[in-house]
């Protein structure tokens, strides 16, 4: 069976590296991309800042994304997660309690 290397992405459409696409055992000539994957090859070389993602279209690159600092207690990320999106805190704030 005849394999293709393609170039896998997540969900954001950011580059996470190569695949493997298998050809159809039933259709000659067609590859089976695993989903996510495209055939177009990303750039070569980006900057250190920048990320390559899949726009639908064409590679981009983009700002890269930072690692969730994963070192702060519970209390710390959802403090950071709120300063972060008012919108939830003010939901939170407003939702009635209900009596128990």
């Amino acid at each position: 069976m005849n394999t293709r290397t393609v170039f896998q992405t997540d969900r954001a459409g950011m580059y996470c590296g190569t695949a493997s696409a298998d050809e159809s055992p039933l259709e000659p000539g067609v590859f089976l991309m695993p989903a996510g994957a495209v055939d177009v090859a990303p750039p070569d070389k980006w900057p250190d800042d920048k990320w390559p993602r899949w726009s639908g279209a064409a590679w981009e690159l983009v700002t890269r994304p930072r690692p969730i600092e994963s070192n702060l207690d519970p209390i710390e990320k959802l403090r950071a997660f709120l300063a972060a999106n008012p919108d939830v805190a003010i939901a939170i704030e407003q939702r009635p309690v209900l009596p128990a």
